[in-house]
């Protein structure tokens, strides 16, 4: 079936090599509280997460997974066998008040209701509990998920710049889209709407370890240097808001 911004399908890939995780992880250290133990990563894949959140920051993490076999998965993982559950994000099985810190790490643009899914990690939060936002960013000039085109369901390539930038009224007569894609003040917004506040709002860029599986061989061969690039472009003022990731740190009151 087609797919469009009105009726995305429950989907997603995972950002579990080395160096994605490794900044991810740095953004969750960096705002973690002592008295913040319990941690859900909401949307948690095959389960990379909560084992480094347990074996690298010490927490009492577990996940929720909508797929039954990326759940299998994890729990195939001695550390995640009793820490993985699967569930649905739009309706949370977890009671109110109940979780010090939670985590969609490039998960909200793949629930079909995001409204739903914010208001119910809202809702299994304990008040003044951090919320970790990590979604693509409209503004880095590259479709990561890809679309296909309308017409003949070819998908069109990564690498094909701009696609991101055509307004979406006019992407959807064009494309199918596989997930939602977010301008900042959007994004921005619709988790105020939620009922959190912003503490922090940052960028990650791309670390180039083929987390798509379509890498183009030219990039393979110059990943190194467009490694150190990126890394530098992530610091630089202004320029690091076009960043392939939004990251969003937020507090429920």
């Amino acid at each position: 079936m087609p797919t469009g911004y009105e009726n995305i399908r429950i989907a997603g890939g995972d950002t579990a090599t080395p160096l994605a995780m490794a900044k991810r992880l740095q953004v969750i250290e960096r705002h973690l509280r002592p008295t913040d133990r319990r941690f859900l990563d909401c949307g948690c894949g095959a389960g990379e997460y909560v084992v480094a959140l347990v074996e690298r920051l010490g927490l009492d993490a577990h996940g929720l997974e909508y797929e039954a076999q990326k759940v299998r998965q994890a729990q195939a993982k001695p550390l995640a066998r009793d820490r993985v559950a699967q569930g649905d994000l739009q309706a949370v099985q977890f009671p109110s008040a109940s979780w010090d810190c939670a985590m969609l790490n490039e998960v909200l643009e793949h629930v079909p209701d995001e409204q739903k899914a914010l208001a119910e990690v809202f809702r299994i939060l304990k008040p003044g509990g951090l919320l970790f936002i990590f979604s693509p960013n409209r503004w880095f000039p590259f479709e990561t998920h890809g679309v296909r085109l309308k017409s003949s369901g070819r998908r069109v390539p990564h690498w094909i710049p701009f696609v991101p930038y055509l307004p979406l009224p006019l992407g959807k007569t064009v494309f199918d889209y596989w997930a939602r894609n977010y301008w900042q003040g959007q994004l921005a917004a619709l988790v105020k709407a939620s009922g959190f506040s912003i503490l922090e709002r940052s960028f990650v860029w791309l670390t180039f370890e083929g987390i798509s599986g379509r890498q183009p061989p030219f990039i393979r061969a110059t990943k190194g240097w467009l490694r150190r690039i990126s890394n530098t472009l992530e610091k630089t003022p202004l320029v690091r808001r076009f960043g392939v990731s939004q990251v969003l740190v937020c507090r429920k009151p």
